[in-house]
């Protein structure tokens, strides 16, 4: 079975550095990895050229294209290449122990031609409420079927998936294209799988056992990141309007938008109206229609590249 294996990447060479390397030192490492530039500066060239030719390729994209146009091109590439699984990464989420890969590789293999696809972490989706569900520590035995692994998750997919289900929405461009690309997955009848002794581990080793969700409508972004929620309120009205068909979630989450605009005001009325405003965007333009890169988003970090090798 050949492996696949894509890392988006975005103006941070020096955490590409580090993920390249950890993936490279995988007891299962992947036969390929294709690196995918989101940044025109083309920064994470320099990080490519230190690693063997045979081993890793790069594509720059030109444009910042999101993590959703990114993860389009590259499964749709490695497919029609071949590979039989293909690794999904992202520059700042390298695998948490040696032999991760190796650990889902024997699930995928092992579970049947049913499985779509599988992950170190994976949640389950309500649709009466159209949110996550944690699954308890103590149902994390054994293998554990999921209807979401998140990005930055070591997902997994079967090529095969993507000539029956198609790539994820580029359209999206940041924010839940993995949460609506995993539910067409389970709506083709595929299965998602995650290890549940490796979830449980990534819970204990990030300190997330026996953590209580408490939701709120308060926003917790700062002024700075507010245009990751324009993203996500956009994109959930788009996916449950346009390709889940469930309008009743859209208009939820309209709901949602409108008490989340409410309570911006407490942190003074510079944040509450910014916020206000790429809310209500955020709901128009989801039911219009107008996907792609419509807000530009501050850089995550950034740092000069490193030497050339």
């Amino acid at each position: 079975m050949q492996l696949g294996a894509f890392v988006t990447t975005h103006q941070r060479p020096s955490e590409l550095m580090r993920t390249l390397q950890i993936l490279e030192s995988q007891t299962r490492r992947p036969d390929h990895m294709l690196v995918v530039d989101n940044a025109p500066s083309r920064d994470a060239q320099h990080v490519v050229n230190g690693f063997s030719p045979e081993w890793i390729s790069y594509h720059a994209m030109g444009e910042n294209l999101g993590p959703a146009g990114a993860a389009a091109y590259a499964l749709e590439r490695l497919s029609r290449e071949g590979y039989d699984w293909i690794y999904c990464g992202d520059d700042d989420d390298p695998p948490q122990s040696s032999d991760t890969i190796e650990r889902l590789m024997h699930l995928a293999l092992s579970t049947g031609d049913t499985t779509g696809a599988v992950g170190a972490v994976g949640a389950r989706w309500d649709w009466k409420k159209g949110e996550m569900e944690r699954i308890p520590d103590g149902a994390l035995q054994g293998v554990v079927g999921v209807d979401m692994i998140g990005g930055g998750q070591h997902f997994i997919l079967r090529s095969e998936v993507v000539r029956t289900v198609g790539v994820p929405d580029g359209r999206f461009f940041f924010g839940l294209d993995d949460l609506e690309y995993c539910l067409r997955i389970r709506r083709a009848g595929y299965r998602l799988l995650v290890d549940g002794a490796m979830m449980l581990e990534q819970r204990a080793r990030n300190g997330r056992l026996n953590f209580v969700r408490r939701r709120s409508p308060y926003p917790r972004h700062s002024f700075d990141t507010i245009w990751r929620q324009y993203y996500s309120t956009r994109n959930y009205i788009f996916a449950m309007t346009r390709t889940l068909q469930h309008p009743e979630l859209a208009r939820r989450e309209f709901g949602k938008a409108l008490a989340r605009s409410s309570c911006s005001w407490r942190r003074g009325p510079a944040f509450g109206l910014a916020f206000t405003r790429l809310q209500l965007r955020g709901v128009i333009d989801g039911y219009l229609g107008r996907m792609g890169r419509t807000i530009l988003p501050a850089a995550k970090r950034t740092h000069p590249a490193p030497p050339v090798a």
